[in-house]
């Protein structure tokens, strides 16, 4: 072979390959501009979406916080002896069989009934919260005529003294009649406190025998503040929920 095919075809090679080389470069630059890096995300953007607004985040770290320290203080609720409960939010219904064949039922809501046990004067710790509220009592025959009382909790400053020593800690402030759950604005209603007082008496005694005593309506108050302090502490949980959606 002579040397002038051998440069001839040397030559052909080296502008084969100069020819192409441009093309794989373009090819491998276009290739890094396609797959670009993604973005670094910071954790504060990451904490940002995770609330719809700053004001959001700041209410659901403070949630997390009186959740803990409710549920450090929670009390367990007492037993109410020969009382079924049914409970439906801050409504509750006790029932209990009484006498010759009698239904006696207890309703009350606990919602806006927190209030402090004793005056705060102001020195040392805070009085204790307790939920007493308002609270119905019928009593229904079997034949579904019902009497029904409208009670509330005395202050300490209204309690007063019986002849016998004891201290009503609750007072009758409304009496009506119905029939089953025919009960409606129809129905005439006398106010407590025009009663007759023998009358009232009567009325007191007639509940007692029937377990509406001092002490139940005194453990009803322990109850309900273990219950109301249940329904807060999932409202703080339902509405911690919310400021994360």
């Amino acid at each position: 072979m002579s040397r002038s095919r051998v440069t001839s075809g040397l030559s052909k090679v080296l502008q084969s390959s100069r020819s192409t080389a441009p093309s794989l470069t373009s090819r491998c630059i276009s290739s890094l501009r396609v797959h670009n890096p993604a973005p670094l995300v910071s954790a504060a953007n990451i904490q940002a979406r995770s609330f719809a607004t700053k004001g959001d985040g700041e209410i659901a770290k403070f949630l997390a916080e009186e959740i803990a320290s409710e549920k450090s203080n929670q009390k367990s609720m007492p037993r109410l002896d020969g009382w079924e409960s049914k409970l439906e939010g801050a409504e509750v219904t006790l029932t209990k069989a009484g006498p010759g064949g009698e239904k006696l039922i207890v309703s009350l809501n606990v919602n806006h009934t927190v209030d402090s046990a004793e005056p705060d004067d102001g020195q040392g710790e805070a009085p204790e919260m307790l939920s007493r509220p308002n609270f119905e009592v019928d009593i229904v025959k079997p034949n579904g005529r019902t009497l029904s009382f409208t009670c509330s909790y005395l202050h300490p400053d209204e309690m007063s003294q019986d002849p016998e020593g004891q201290e009503d800690i609750f007072a009758i402030d409304e009496v009506t009649m119905f029939d089953g759950e025919k009960i409606s604005d129809k129905n005439y209603a006398v106010a407590g406190d025009i009663l007759d007082g023998y009358l009232y008496d009567l009325f007191m005694t007639m509940l007692d025998e029937r377990g509406v005593t001092n002490d139940f309506v005194d453990k009803l108050a322990d109850w309900c503040t273990a219950h109301e302090q249940a329904q807060y502490i999932n409202l703080l949980q339902e509405v911690e929920k919310f400021t994360k959606m």
